[in-house]
């Protein structure tokens, strides 16, 4: 039997991992995909013959013909640490607690002081391992299970898969169960190794069984719902299968009652399309000479005239005398500036400014349009209105 040579440090092998990480990287992620040829492999590590045999000797890649791959332990260690991996290892857990009766065992029986806290730490640990790859199997349960769902194509197979997790989800409540039943009869242990490490590892442990009995319940529910879900599915792909084959033997009218069922039942898709007028955005129209084009050819095509329509004439300059006469006396960029300097808003502001003339509330509501109009950009519209004197307005403030 050939024995492998081993790495003495972790240093020794990290460096080594972190030098090949290009090929271990592309290996990896290609693992499902192909056998990885040694030709290629050897073009990852720069054509080193050397680097490639030290990773084949010290068991990181497994040679197989003409090809290599990463050695199970390898691959193992990756998927768990990337949760990445499709196996449940419900046997790690029990291992665990087998473990864990052995050491509980030895330190009852264990006269010598100090091995015993070697065997009270062993539990410990071993303690916070069990709870830790519980909750890791719970996690891996749920992510597989919607994988299978989601993502296999062969229904046979999905529910075979769904079918399978359920037994794991079983069996995972049953470590649970035994493990628990174990910190329960083991009075004499937690009585002689109590302290507050040994405590407070007994009180995390339990609460993750908590955590992964409500998980494994959510799980379960969910794995019969995609089941069941399966099954509808098979059952309508085999009558769409038996309705093809009636079609294409010409019987579908004679041996089943499709056409009645059709007469009878007025779904949505069905029924005539319903058009609906659209009035387009003016804003739109304004900005976008395409649409207008568009419009027009599509009147053009249907006979539609433009109408003629009397358009109002410009104002003249004796049309505004008056109303510059009434904003005479007023330098609207000086009553602006001030009301950008106060709290108030736009029309409490005109109301309260301090005038050199008399002015009355026609003048107030024409210097506030022009100020809105001279400073659009500048005002905070609030969407809201007051009412003075008949005279409805927004209540604007200066941004």
């Amino acid at each position: 039997m050939e024995i492998l040579s081993h790495f003495r440090t972790i240093e020794e092998l990290t460096k080594t991992l972190s030098r090949e990480q290009g090929l271990l990287s592309e290996m990896f992620e290609k693992r499902k995909l192909m056998k990885f040829p040694q030709g290629l492999a050897l073009e990852l590590v720069g054509g080193n013959e050397a680097r490639l045999r030290k990773l084949l000797d010290y068991g990181v890649l497994v040679e197989t013909g003409n090809t290599v791959e990463i050695e199970s332990d390898y691959l193992n260690f990756f998927e768990e640490v990337l949760n990445v991996n499709e196996e449940i290892s419900v046997l790690s857990v029990q291992e665990c607690i087998n473990t864990l009766k052995e050491h509980i065992g030895y330190f009852l029986q264990e006269t010598n002081t100090n091995r015993k806290a070697g065997y009270q730490d062993s539990v410990r640990q071993l303690l916070k391992k069990t709870g830790f790859r519980t909750l890791k199997n719970v996690v891996d349960l749920k992510r597989n299970m919607d994988n299978a769902y989601k993502q296999e194509p062969n229904y046979i197979i999905k529910k075979k898969k769904l079918q399978n997790l359920d037994e794991k989800s079983h069996s995972i409540r049953s470590m649970i169960r035994e493990c628990e039943k174990l910190m329960d009869n083991e009075h004499a242990f937690f009585l002689m190794a109590s302290d507050p490490h040994m405590a407070k590892t007994c009180s995390d442990v339990k609460h993750d069984f908590v955590e992964a009995y409500h998980a494994l319940m959510e799980i379960d529910r969910q794995i019969i719902i995609y089941i069941n879900q399966i099954e509808q599915q098979n059952q309508l792909y085999k009558k769409i299968r038996k309705l093809k084959y009636l079609q294409d033997q010409l019987l579908i009218k004679t041996d089943t009652n499709l056409v009645q069922v059709l007469d009878e039942s007025n779904p949505l898709w069905m029924e005539s399309r319903q058009y609906s007028k659209i009035r387009l955005s003016l804003e739109m129209l304004r900005e976008n000479d395409q649409i207008v084009s568009i419009l027009r050819r599509i009147a053009e095509r249907n006979g539609l005239r433009k109408i003629a329509r009397t358009e109002a004439e410009p104002l003249t300059d004796e049309d505004l005398q008056d109303h510059v006469q009434r904003l005479k006396g007023v330098d609207p960029a000086e009553v602006w500036n001030a009301f950008s300097a106060s709290s108030y808003n736009l029309f409490d502001f005109i109301l309260r400014y301090d005038y050199k003339t008399k002015r009355d509330i026609e003048d107030h509501a024409a210097l506030f349009c022009q100020l809105v109009i001279l400073h659009p950009e500048e005002c905070r519209m609030t969407g809201k209105y007051a009412t003075y004197q008949d005279i409805e307005y927004p209540i604007i403030y200066a941004k």
